[in-house]
């Protein structure tokens, strides 16, 4: 990929630069990023364990490592329902509907998004998403029943990376 392959659309979905076509799935990005001002950046893919777990019958992913609580808020949810393809407009209304305040979330039987304020952290976002689907998958091969971290932490964890980590005396 190159950089004139990048295209640029504004927030109607037009094509404003880029040599290229914009993406099918570009309502995905325009309907986040209509919800969500403090996100800049937003990556889709198509990566192995996520697309494994976005076939599950479960709601979310639930926050098993600190990884999740700090970067993306906790736990990640999991669109109702699958949308057929061709439906690009449902596809980013649901997922516009289910971000909430996390930084990524499951296309039901279609792949993850990943958000971050800038494409560093949306980049970061998605390894720790197929990571941490990989880690819940792991633990159900194993027969046991995954152990989510208490909310109470996740809140704060994911409070203190996005405003004291790195500025702390500690």
């Amino acid at each position: 990929m190159k950089p004139e392959d990048i295209v640029v659309i504004d927030m109607r979905g037009n094509k404003i630069a880029g040599n290229r076509n914009a993406t099918s799935e570009k309502e995905v990005h325009r309907q986040i990023y209509l919800v969500r001002d403090d996100i800049q950046a937003i990556i889709h893919a198509h990566t192995a364990n996520a697309m494994a777990v976005s076939a599950m019958a479960e709601k979310e992913v639930p926050c098993l490592v600190e990884e999740m609580s700090q970067l993306l808020g906790g736990s990640i949810p999991i669109t109702d329902g699958y949308i057929a393809a061709g439906q690009h407009f449902e596809l980013g209304r649901m997922a516009g509907a289910t971000i909430g305040n996390k930084n990524a979330l499951i296309l039901r039987n279609h792949g993850p998004v990943a958000c971050g304020k800038d494409l560093e952290e949306a980049v970061l976002a998605a390894k720790v998403v197929e990571k941490a689907c990989g880690i819940y998958l792991n633990t159900l091969r194993a027969g046991t029943v995954p152990t989510p971290i208490p909310q109470q932490f996740v809140d704060s964890e994911h409070y203190r990376y996005c405003f004291t980590y790195g500025r702390e005396n500690t």
